[in-house]
């Protein structure tokens, strides 16, 4: 009994019906789980268990005839699962499916029928369906994105170059297959990569390459939960042991990998080991213990139709017999050597020749001993040659590949170099932009800064200014208009506390009058300063107009006011606007106050190269004084004209007073 549950209570349960029920649909459940049941591509199953499950699935089929994908996954995964131990109703099973995902266009259950189909050719040796299937899958598989049966594809082509000794064409799917295993970090996928790869380079002689990836392997053989694996990985230490004439190692690692083989009911992989085992005890002297594994490999390998483990088991049985009876290893080197040459098995036919020249010799049979041995150097030549051949490919391969892949790394250093040298531009770019932004707004900031400078200066021109007009506006209410009031209030009290005569306080009464009209003008003139039209030249003009006809209105003064064209189009300061209004306001008072037998005023305002030219006369007999004791408008008169800029000069003639300013425009 290879598999069996352990005696507990839960064993009695499950041998009932309603247990084995539950039992079966618990493992179905979780064979199915998944899409597509992609999880039940998995490793072999435990005899028991794959009894369940081909059961199950089974019922399924039977039961649900749609043809939908779901019968594809389910065909596939009954087939996968029977790969070893019904061969031919796996292939049967991959045959239905393969049909119905081409009718269906399922790319997935295709990719994992051509698999099937690959698998199987190569497990009956029929290796050229085997490369066309696999070939078929890989695309497919990398189209699709399934990079888990890619792997799987991988291994299968590899194992069939391996297993034709075409070492060179194996390496490319093997290296491809670890690389992509390493990529995914699936532990069982890249056990397998892994043990492929030893054994390729087992076969090659390339003995610490091999040691190596053993020493990668064994740690992942726990976590991949896998006995076929774990059996591969047994058998390859074994080989390896066995090839450093390490028997005894060598006859243990092949103990532990009959071991999984059985638990998964590995037919092949059980002959194989129970003669690999028989070989070490034959080298350790067990010849007995050799025999019995010959016997029992010998009658398996028939039963199964092997022709090369049959020949492997005639061979052990020749060579346990050869030390005590040369007779019966004749007869089972003979029968190797049949079965041998019609199969093209050249390296058994090989041993079987040689056996026969040791056996023969021992019998007395010098010339059959020659003939055979001869027969063993040409098998062994031509092996040789074949080996050194292979050899020699498998080198240049790697050769290929190496360049192949330093040329690859070369164009990716490039890019990588491209793409640095792009990023130094961005960043160069970045920089770049980051200093323009930074003198964009330093520029933005010493410009904001020599606005607010500006604002403030001006701010504080305008506060002087308002200032300066605050104080003028006081200076000319209390000298003008302050003086006016004053003489009002004192002769408004004359008038209340001393009484006189009436044609005395009608004088007053005149006096009061004028001096009120004037306090009025003089305010009128004030206010009329502060005004933004007296900033204007044509507004300062019709005002001195309009001043000259009010304080002309009473008197027996005519007025000729004249401006000059080109006096007109002038647009001098508010200052100077200013300073010329109230400079022709004080000389036109002057004359109101002092030429007493004038007639005629004549106002002239011309320009003078850049100045603009005010002139006021009046056309009085006699030379006039150009001051009068105590008075201060002419004094006046000449500090506003120099305040601004400009002079101030009189002319005094035989026939009247002149004042004439010139202010720069």
């Amino acid at each position: 009994m290879l598999f069996s549950l352990p005696k507990n209570p839960a064993r009695t349960f499950f041998h009932r019906a309603p247990g084995r029920l539950l039992l079966r649909g618990l493992l179905l459940l979780g064979l199915l789980a998944g899409p597509g049941m992609v999880r039940a591509q998995g490793p072999p199953l435990p005899l028991a268990r794959l009894a369940v499950v081909r059961d199950s699935l089974t019922r399924l089929l039977a039961r649900d005839q749609r043809p939908d994908t779901q019968r594809v996954s389910r065909l596939n995964t009954l087939a996968f699962a029977l790969r070893m131990n019904e061969a031919e109703e796996s292939r049967r099973l991959t045959r239905q499916a393969l049909r119905l995902a081409q009718q269906l266009r399922f790319e997935h259950g295709l990719l994992e029928a051509l698999f099937n189909l690959s698998y199987y050719q190569r497990a009956h040796s029929q290796y050229d369906s085997a490369v066309y299937y696999a070939r078929l899958a890989l695309p497919l598989a990398a189209r699709t994105g399934n990079r888990y049966t890619q792997t799987r594809v991988y291994y299968n082509l590899a194992r069939i170059y391996q297993e034709q000794g075409n070492y060179a064409a194996a390496l490319g799917p093997s290296l491809d297959g670890l690389a992509l295993a390493r990529a995914m970090g699936n532990a069982r996928v890249l056990l397998f990569q892994l043990v492929m790869a030893a054994r390729i380079e087992l076969a090659l002689g390339e003995y610490a390459s091999a040691r190596a990836y053993m020493n990668e392997a064994r740690p992942l053989a726990g976590p991949a939960h896998d006995l076929l694996s774990t059996a591969y990985l047994s058998q390859v230490a074994g080989d390896l042991s066995r090839q450093q004439g390490q028997w005894r190692a060598a006859r243990a690692h092949y103990s532990q990998a009959l071991a999984s083989y059985a638990v998964v009911l590995n037919k092949p992989g059980l002959v194989e080991m129970q003669l690999r085992i028989g070989e070490m005890d034959e080298r350790l002297g067990n010849y007995s213990a050799a025999r019995r594994a010959g016997r029992a490999g010998l009658r398996q390998s028939r039963a199964a139709a092997r022709p090369e483990q049959v020949a492997q088991a005639a061979l052990l049985l020749a060579r346990a017999w050869l030390p005590t009876h040369p007779d019966s290893a004749r007869h089972y080197a003979e029968q190797a050597l049949a079965t041998a040459r019609p199969h093209h098995l050249r390296v058994q036919a090989r041993d079987a020749a040689q056996l026969l020249a040791r056996a023969t010799d021992r019998l007395g049979q010098g010339h059959a001993a020659y003939r055979y041995q001869a027969l063993a150097g040409a098998y062994a030549d031509s092996i040789g040659g074949e080996d050194n051949g292979r050899r020699l490919a498998a080198v240049l391969a790697r050769a290929a590949r190496s360049r192949t892949q330093m040329e690859l790394n070369v164009v990716r250093q490039r890019e990588r170099l491209l793409r640095q040298r792009q990023e130094l531009e961005h960043l160069r770019t970045q920089r770049q932009l980051v200093g323009i932004g930074a003198l964009v707004l330093g520029v933005v900031l010493l410009a904001g800064g020599l606005f607010w400078r500006y604002r403030r200066r001006q701010q504080q021109r305008l506060a002087s200014r308002d200032a300066a007009l605050r104080q003028r506006l006081a200076a000319d209410l209390h000298d003008d208009v302050g003086a006016l009031l004053t003489q009002i209030s004192l002769q408004s009290d004359l008038l209340r506390e001393a009484p006189a005569a009436p044609e005395i306080t009608l004088a007053r009464l005149n006096r009061l009058s004028d001096t009120s009209r004037r306090a009025a003008r003089q305010m009128a003139d004030v206010v009329w300063g502060l005004h933004t039209s007296s900033e204007q030249l044509p507004e300062v003009l019709a005002h001195m107009r309009d001043h000259a006809h009010e304080v002309l209105a009473n008197t027996h003064l005519t007025v000729d006011f004249a401006v000059s064209p080109a006096a007109a189009t002038l647009q001098p300061g508010v200052a100077v606007c200013q300073s010329l209004y109230l400079i022709y306001k004080e000389a036109l008072h002057n004359v109101v106050k002092h030429a007493h037998t004038a007639t005629r005023v004549t106002v002239r305002l011309s320009q003078e190269g850049s100045q603009l030219c005010l002139s006021v006369r009046d056309d009085a007999p006699g030379p006039a004084p150009t001051a009068r004791a105590g008075g201060h408008g002419l004094a006046n008169m000449r500090q506003r004209a120099e305040a601004v800029g400009g002079a101030l000069h009189f002319v005094a003639e035989a026939t009247g007073f002149g004042v004439v300013a010139c202010l720069p425009a």
